[in-house]
């Protein structure tokens, strides 16, 4: 395999990952607010935000809290991203602009979410990445 498809390989696996951990935080969201009251539920979901991970196999000392994994694929799309582009070229267009927008208020959201869970950047937040997810589809046709 050359560097051209193992860079897209992992690109579309740090996609997924980064959907996932938006969607754990929107299906997390919604299970404690059936179950608490708005005062409980930020201290469940802060509680969340200070879980580590992964919670098994790992040394504690070793083991990364949720928000960091976020961090960590989105610095991997960002490089997987760069090292595509590098080998077919960058993309342009206003699709390519709208993608670097949604890019830039998923890094905004982030920094929100690491610092606390608040339930409605939960819902943007997972809004933003199934957006990117589509309109990274749309440039590749």
């Amino acid at each position: 395999m050359d560097l051209y498809r193992i860079s897209v390989f992992a690109h579309l696996l740090l996609a997924v990952l980064f959907v996932g951990l938006a969607l754990y935080w929107l299906i997390m969201l919604v299970a404690l607010r059936r179950q608490y009251d708005p005062q409980r539920l930020a201290v469940y979901l802060d509680a969340a935000r200070c879980a580590r991970w992964p919670h098994v196999g790992v040394p504690a000392s070793l083991r990364l809290p949720l928000p960091w994994m976020a961090w960590l694929a989105l610095v991997g799309l960002a490089g997987t991203g760069i090292v595509s582009s590098q080998v077919v070229g960058p993309p342009a267009g206003p699709l390519w602009w709208l993608k670097i927008g949604l890019v830039a208020l998923a890094i905004l959201l982030q920094v929100v979410m690491t610092r606390r869970v608040v339930p409605v950047v939960v819902r943007v937040s997972f809004t933003v990445a199934v957006l990117l997810v589509i309109v990274s589809a749309w440039i590749m046709r």
